[in-house]
């Protein structure tokens, strides 16, 4: 292979891009310039691509390069043509022109009606890794960014329930989304992509650490609260032993998060046989006793605590609601209060079912977000929340909303008055309960004397004036 001399390749694939509209002189011409930079050193096709079954020129990647830049604005703005080019390089059956047909692919209109049809059907064709990536995300690039809906809808296809074959399709095609920094809605990829990691398939492991991986650097709280919510709520076996055996490809700080809740679990102890006898004779009777219902599974990884102002996650309520409940999450914030609620937004996502407890000045982020998202939240539990006109003004001037929302305030709070506080209440929460105690705006003594479990997860209590 003789040198690149970027002079002369810029006028090969200029050279070569004058032939755009004539298939048959392009894929000869191509043919020179390819055998042209064969690069003799890498001696068989396993040097050149790993796991490939495709021939190949041996052709170093800056080649490439410069032939896909001389081609794109021909490409955009002659698809139909740049459509015809692509069949002629893929049928060529050389991982060179299969990486150079995918590249044009990337450049049609995504309301191309061919478009799909062609990619659909090559990844279906294609064994080399390289290539399919390359289907993947390159020759989706115009579609993720013009229709990020289209591409979402796409996405959604090849992960159906049905469609376990297409999954790694779906998982590959989503990585570029998320790293792509003028992408904004990571919910939705979030709710695509939680039934795959809880499914978790032993033949994903390769795709679900790179999905989970790229997804922990575009957002860490949200992919631990998702990962951690899977853990707690999943019955099935399989999801811990996947993200066990994939953890140790996580970044440091994401496996530390994960550690306790993917150790492995002691087994059942079996039950002894006199045991097992004897429930058989006791349920030989014709007329079987009535089952008592199944106690619901607590979902705690949809319980959130917001901290007052000066506080943090490692307070003594924060503390003690986390080993009460494991599980739940509590956060940090920090910022004035538009900073805090920009931290607080992508933690509780899109998610719904949410019991959010706000403590003082949490209380009024847990106000104003329920104000705003009242379909995310089921429950809202203030402890002396900060509802202050004086002190807060605009933040306050919110819609009603009728979610559930319980306010346990102090006689004796000096930081935050009662009385104000019942006063907004009232007109803000058509659902309320206003629980007085006798105790400051700490509330330490009410916190160890407080039903938390029927506080939060009984949703029949009557209503409280």
């Amino acid at each position: 292979m003789p040198a690149i001399d970027l002079t002369r390749l810029r006028k090969q694939a200029a050279r070569l891009a004058d032939f755009f509209f004539l298939p048959d002189e392009f894929m000869k011409h191509l043919r020179e310039i390819l055998e042209f930079y064969v690069n003799y050193t890498l001696r068989t096709v396993e040097n050149v691509a790993p796991g490939s079954n495709l021939k190949t020129y041996r052709t170093p990647p800056a080649v490439l390069t410069q032939i896909q830049n001389e081609l794109r604005l021909k490409a955009e703005e002659n698809p139909h043509f740049a459509l015809e080019l692509a069949d002629m390089l893929w049928d060529e059956g050389a991982l060179e022109t299969r990486l150079l047909a995918s590249y044009l692919l990337g450049r049609i209109p995504p309301q191309e009606e061919r478009l799909l049809p062609r990619i659909t059907a090559w990844t279906q064709q294609i064994r080399d890794p390289e290539v399919r990536v390359a289907l993947l995300t390159t020759s989706l690039t115009r579609m993720r960014k013009e229709t990020p809906n289209q591409f979402l809808e796409l996405v959604r296809e090849y992960l159906h329930p049905e469609r376990t074959r297409t999954w790694s399709n779906g998982v590959q095609a989503l990585i570029p989304m998320i790293t792509d920094s003028d992408f904004e809605n990571l919910p939705a990829i979030f709710d695509i992509a939680e039934p795959i990691v809880k499914e978790a398939p032993s033949t994903l492991q390769n795709d679900l650490t790179d999905l989970i991986v790229t997804l922990y650097r575009a957002s860490p709280n949200e992919t631990i609260f998702m990962l951690k919510h899977i853990l707690t709520t999943t019955e099935n076996q399989m999801t811990a032993i996947t993200m066990r055996r994939i953890s140790p490809n996580f970044p440091p700080p994401l496996q530390n998060e994960l550690r306790t809740l993917l150790r492995p679990q002691p087994l059942t102890r079996p039950q002894p046989a006199e045991e097992i006898n004897d429930f058989v004779e006791e349920t030989i009777p014709e007329e079987k006793p009535a089952r008592k219902p199944r106690k619901k599974k607590r979902d705690n990884t949809r319980v959130i605590y917001l901290h007052g102002l000066e506080s943090n996650s490692q307070s003594g309520k924060a503390r003690q609601f986390a080993e009460k409940f494991p599980g739940m999450v509590t956060p940090d914030f920090t910022g004035s209060f538009e900073e805090r609620m920009a931290q607080l937004k992508p933690i509780l996502g899109r998610k719904r079912n949410w019991i959010i407890i706000g403590s003082s000045f949490g209380g009024l982020m847990g106000t104003v977000f329920t104000s705003e998202h009242p379909k995310q939240v089921r429950k809202l539990i203030l402890l002396a929340p900060a509802l202050l006109k004086e002190a807060f003004g605009s933040l306050l001037d919110l819609e009603p909303v009728s979610v559930p929302t319980i306010i346990i305030h102090g006689t004796e709070d000096e930081t935050v008055p009662l009385e104000p506080v019942r006063e907004l209440a009232e007109k803000l929460f058509s659902d309320l309960q206003f629980i007085v105690v006798n105790d400051g705006h700490r509330l330490q003594e009410a916190f160890k004397e407080l039903d938390w479990e029927k506080i939060l997860f009984d949703d029949t209590e009557s209503k409280v004036s």
